[in-house]
């Protein structure tokens, strides 16, 4: 009976010291109000007013801004002609490479220069295209008739090869994205092309490249202009590959 009461006595200090944290503080819930009590400072949580996000927003654009310019340019591509002074004389200039009607527009153009002899042309091979073709004929005859009949249909874009295994074939277009080559030759049956094809692979096609000499300074200038006009062409010194 004492060992009860004893016992009792015992289990009695034991929960007023636990009450009053002798034993040291348990986790309190997460329940409301205790969570409200943990947070830190919530006194200075507010919502801002539209002119102050506006504020905000306004800053981050004008820091992204200033950050833009302090980063180095983008180096662009170079303009036809940026390798070589069009301002001056130049003793020896190549245009090109042309294919397709892109050369007769471009010979006639460089008219206005009057080189006479001292303009000349060579054929080089523009590597990496997709060949929109139709097969060699027999003789020249045959493949003049047919370029005659594509005129009637339409078709523009066309160059007769004259050397290599296509010879007396006509060029119907050089792609660098095969998908284009094939949506070519869709565009062409359409005019009523049916014998079209793609080369299996890129190929090189001849290409011609203008060569212009002995140019003054009034001649050189005329021909930066007459670059401008075709941009995917370029201008080199002479002996450039």
């Amino acid at each position: 009976m004492k060992l009860a009461f004893l016992l009792l006595v015992l289990v009695n200090v034991a929960l007023f010291a636990w009450q009053h944290g002798v034993f040291g503080h348990f986790a309190e819930s997460g329940r409301e109000p205790e969570r409200i009590a943990r947070q830190v400072e919530p006194e200075r949580i507010r919502v801002l007013s539209e002119r102050e996000v506006q504020v905000l927003r306004e800053r981050a654009a004008a820091q992204s801004r200033a950050a833009a310019a302090a980063a180095p340019p983008t180096p662009s591509a170079p303009p036809p002609g940026a390798g070589i002074d069009l301002s001056v004389a130049q003793a020896c200039v190549e245009f090109g490479d042309f294919i397709g009607p892109d050369l007769s527009r471009a010979e006639t153009a460089l008219l206005r220069l009057g080189l006479g002899s001292r303009q000349s042309a060579r054929t080089v091979e523009a590597p990496g295209w997709y060949l929109v073709y139709l097969p060699p004929f027999k003789t020249r005859a045959e493949v003049d008739r047919a370029v005659a009949d594509l005129k009637k249909s339409g078709v523009k874009d066309l160059l007769v090869l004259t050397d290599g295994p296509l010879r007396f074939g006509v060029s119907l277009g050089s792609f660098r994205d095969p998908e284009l080559a094939k949506a070519h030759v869709a565009s062409l049956t359409k005019l009523g092309v049916t014998s079209a094809r793609v080369s299996d692979k890129p190929t090189a096609v001849p290409a011609t490249r203008l060569q212009m000499r002995e140019l003054d300074a009034e001649a050189a200038q005329q021909l930066a202009t007459i670059a401008k006009e075709f941009p995917s062409q370029s201008v080199r010194a002479c002996n450039s590959g």
